[in-house]
């Protein structure tokens, strides 16, 4: 079998994989720096697969280096292709950069593009016996396909790299063989390319003419052959299908040779894309590049690693070798003379680190299959006590009786990497965890609340250069996951030994960045104490109404049929609802409706039928308004209605939610499993689901919720004088802003000129512009700029506040809460090449960062220090829920009026600024039906 040479299309891959991958945010595909990412990572995916599946055993990338000799030929050749994307330039220089390390030849030849450098090469591999698979996104390769070439274009996928296309599957694509598509180019053209081809011949017209004659000289031959109209066409257009001609034909006489021997995939430097891996922050290529190394293909014959190298600007940088965390080095306790062993060194230490093994991930129903502590690094215990295979293991009351009086002493520091999980877990096992004192995950996250690498096994290899074993790699996963109680006790030791010794190695490189990101004190003095806050509220869930939820969920499902038997009758036929094609069709085609954008045609070729698309037809057809009523119930319904019922534990009777204290950038908390906190609110029908969640017997929720919060701590960031005014006054905020504004005494504003205060004084939190307060209002983009301009001489020192924080970002590269917790915003620099959208946002973010962040941590505040001070008047109340700015709590009847006046003392005073902290408590027997407590 003859061997085959792959031949990637650098800047052609670089940006397809760019363009489908951005689309996820900048955030997501840049670096904790703020290098952007996307179209490199995107890249190396595709190398890595290609290599994984393909096992290419020769590969060569060939990249355009600019103007070309086409430029010359033709001025406006490619003129209106648009210019590379600012944030992907820097990204070629990493990706050329990558390829060296990967030692694959580098193809680039001045004043020629990569399509012709890639033709050459290919012919030359051809004619010596080789296979040429091409990878590209660029349709003209597909004119070199032949018996020994084929091309590959990835469509949806990335990597969809089996599919390669032959003379046949040109044929059909085109119409014409491959070795006439330049002769085809040259009367039809290219768009793309701004090749102008022959005025008034189409592509029905050329593929006819290519049907008759082989070549663009022999329909010039033969014109006299042809209709008069195409005669003329093709007389007038000669010079232009020749010029087209030499412009869409691809060199294949390029000055460059390939040695095939240095093309070979076994012979790249896997240390030092490691470690560029590492610097670029690619969690998930490292695995897979070492995954590869290790099998069949390349060999494992690398270069050493360099103790130091030059970074992509040019300054030395230092980084820590990647290693594998060494297997064996766990002591297994299966006896009671280990566990004395063990005992003896956990009395001795101050700090204990510790993991547990588990059948789930909801710790109130995980079975526990073992425990992992170390108090020295390098020397972790691993203790089984719940795995089906393995007869030496020690019985669980046994072990809590010998752990709980050591792990439960408060002079003893607990430490690990979500360790909220762990301490429930224990808690249920009978062993209680009193002084967590250092949680890896949450220090991670308070130096940098963006980070997209939380996980153990991310910060071991980013912060200590070590290599753990993934999870997967001992349960698998999809359909053949196995349960953790499976693993066989020495792989789940190793694995387990490694997640209580890492988080030791981890703690004290954590210190040092909490005090150098000063976040320190929001981590010891906030996160860590709320911890077991977040746990008791957890374990003692709320009650669940789930008759309630069966009468509603009848109903929705009821008035769903309705819904769809209206709209069938409106279109005139029956269809899928939840199909968007099928939606786009009845209204587009069959109704005729006028599209908001017309441009929005999904990539299957429909209109779009987004929320914000039939939103904006709203009161153009009935079918329009059903069919946002009909998504509502249907989402209503899927995530709430039917769906919480099931969620109810039968051992409590309740419903238990997740807090995630990294669940956010800004520092407020996230709910999961279910999520508790996006309830809808703004609809009837969506405020009716609170209604489900109940009181026990004898019990009344209590709500405590701040009252315009963020605004008072706008009014105390801005020191605005006339804003602090109507806090200390008592005035109703949005009222005062607009008699400000309107000129007029506070008791002639009406309702409309109150709501137009109110839509500014919450959108300027998030940055709003005039443009956006016209969009949430009636009033027109003039009224708007005129009320923004009003507003802010109204309230001059909020608008300097607001200046100053943009500036502030930007020459930071941070903005941080009046306690000090920092949103990092690399890109706000004045260097950062981002575009103007992109900016925009990221400065409404960092104007609502330091406010919405600040309120977090108020409510944290009180969060913390309440249950000590219901504790200290004996009441029973207990917390149940934290939503943003308000906390549910659920007491005796009898306790009412004290619970209310300690909740809203603890929370009114949990920090002390400018104006008064204000609350609103209200009551009742269900959470969607409380009263206002005057």
């Amino acid at each position: 079998m003859s061997p085959t040479l792959y031949l990637i299309d650098g800047h052609a891959l670089a940006y397809r994989t760019y363009f489908a991958l951005s689309a996820a945010g900048s955030n997501r595909w840049q670096t904790s720096s703020g290098e952007p990412t996307a179209g490199v990572f995107g890249f190396f995916s595709v190398i890595l697969r290609l290599l994984e599946q393909n096992k290419p055993e020769y590969l060569a990338v060939a990249f355009d280096t600019g103007k070309t000799f086409r430029d010359e030929l033709f001025k406006a050749y490619k003129a209106t292709r648009a210019k590379m994307p600012e944030d992907l330039r820097p990204q070629m220089d990493r990706i050329r950069q990558i390829v060296d390390a990967f030692n694959f030849p580098r193809l680039e030849v001045e004043g020629f593009e990569a399509d012709d450098v890639l033709g050459t090469i290919a012919v030359q591999a051809a004619a010596k016996g080789f296979g040429v698979k091409i990878i590209t996104g660029d349709r003209d390769l597909l004119q070199m396909v032949n018996e020994r070439i084929v091309v590959n274009l990835p469509g949806g996928k990335l990597a969809d790299s089996k599919d390669y296309v032959t003379i046949k599957d040109v044929v059909d694509y085109m119409g014409v063989r491959p070795d006439q598509i330049v002769d085809y180019k040259a009367l039809v053209g290219d768009s793309s390319d701004n090749i102008p081809g022959v005025k008034g011949i189409g592509e029905k017209s050329a593929v006819s003419l290519f049907s008759q004659y082989d070549t663009l000289d022999e329909v010039y031959q033969h014109l006299d052959t042809l209709p008069p109209r195409i005669k003329g066409l093709l007389e007038n257009g000669k010079e232009s299908a020749y010029m087209s001609y030499n412009l869409a034909k691809i060199r294949t006489d390029v000055p460059i040779t390939l040695e095939l021997e240095k093309a070979k995939t076994n012979q790249y430097n896997l240390p030092l894309i490691l470690d560029l891996f590492k610097e670029l922050e690619f969690r998930t290529l490292a695995p897979k590049i070492q995954a590869i190394a290790g099998g069949e293909n390349p060999t494992k014959s690398f270069e050493p690693q360099p103790k130091q190298q030059l970074s992509l600007f040019g300054e030395p940088v230092t980084r820590v070798g990647i290693v594998r965390e060494p297997a064996g080095a766990v002591t297994i306790v299966d006896n009671q003379e280990k566990l004395d062993t063990l005992l003896s060194a956990l009395n001795s230490a101050q700090t204990i680190s510790l993991d547990t093994e588990t059948t789930s991930t909801d710790p109130f129903s995980a079975g526990l299959v073992g425990i992992s502590l170390a108090v020295e690094e390098g020397k972790p215990f691993y203790i089984p006590v719940g795995h089906l295979t393995g007869e030496n293991q020690l019985p669980l009351s046994r072990l809590s009786n010998a752990l709980s009086p050591v792990l439960g002493d408060p002079q003893k520091a607990i430490i690990g990497h979500n360790l909220k999980f762990d301490a429930e877990v224990l808690k249920q096992a009978g062993i209680g965890l009193r002084n967590l004192a250092f949680d890896t995950m949450i220090a991670a996250w308070c130096i940098s609340p963006d980070s997209r690498h939380l996980g153990l096994k991310d910060m071991a290899e980013e912060r200590l250069g070590l290599l753990m074993t993934h999870i997967e790699e001992l349960i698998g996963k999809g359909k053949n996951q196995i349960n953790m109680a499976e693993v066989p006790v020495q792989k789940t030791a190793d694995y387990a030994g490694a997640d209580a010794d890492v988080p030791l190695k981890l703690k004290p490189q954590l210190e040092n960045d909490l005090i150098k990101h000063n976040a320190e004190k929001i981590f010891n003095d906030l996160e860590m104490p709320l911890i077991p806050i977040l746990m008791d509220m957890e374990e003692m869930g709320i009650s669940l109404d789930v008759p309630f939820f069966k009468k509603m969920s009848g109903e929705l499902n009821q008035r769903m049929v309705e819904i769809q038997n209206e709209i069938y009758q409106s279109v005139g036929y029956p269809f899928n609802l939840n199909s968007t094609q099928q939606l786009s069709k009845a209204l587009f085609d069959n109704l005729r409706l006028p599209h908001p954008d017309a441009r929005k045609k999904t990539s299957s070729g429909f209109y779009s039928t987004s929320a914000e698309v039939l939103e904006s037809l709203s009161g153009s057809h009935p079918v329009i308004d059903w069919m946002l009523e009909y998504r509502e119930l249907s989402k209503l319904a899927s995530t709430y209605v039917d769906v919480l019922p099931q969620k109810v534990k039968a051992t409590t009777g309740r419903i238990h939610t997740s807090f995630n204290q990294i669940g956010s950038v800004t520092g407020r908390l996230a709910s999961s499993e279910p999520n508790l906190q996006n309830i809808p609110t703004r609809t009837e029908i969506g405020r009716r689901v609170r209604q489900g969640f109940v009181a026990a017997p004898g019990n009344v929720l209590v709500s405590a919720d701040y009252s315009q919060i963020e605004l008072r701590i706008v009014a105390h960031l801005s020191g605005d004088q006339a804003m602090l005014e109507a806090f200390h006054q008592g005035q109703d905020i949005h009222a005062a802003t607009a008699a400000a504004i309107y000129g007029l005494p506070i008791d002639k504003v009406s309702k409309e000129q109150r709501r137009h205060a109110k839509a500014i004084n919450f959108g300027l939190i998030y940055g709003m512009s005039a443009f956006g307060l016209s969009n949430t209002t009636d009033l027109t983009l003039a009224e708007s700029e005129n009320f923004v301009k009003a507003y802010f001489q109204q309230f001059p020192s909020v608008k300097s506040y607001l200046d100053d924080l943009r500036k502030s970002a930007a020459q930071l590269g941070y903005v941080e809460t009046i306690l000090g917790r920092r949103r990092y915003f690399p890109d706000l620099a004045a260097t950062s090449q981002i575009n103007r959208n992109l900016r925009n946002r990221e400065e409404r973010e960092a104007i609502n960062a330091p406010i919405q962040g600040t309120a977090a941590d108020f409510i944290k505040i009180a969060m913390i220090r309440l249950p000590a001070e219901l504790a200290k008047k004996h009441l029973q109340a207990r917390m149940l829920l934290q939503v943003h700015d308000e906390l549910i709590l659920e007491c005796p009847e009898e306790e009412l009026s004290s619970v209310v006046q300690t909740v809203k003392h603890t929370m009114e005073n949990a920090y002390n600024i400018s104006v008064p902290l204000e609350t609103e408590a209200r009551f009742g027997k269900n959470w969607g039906s409380l009263k206002t407590i005057s």
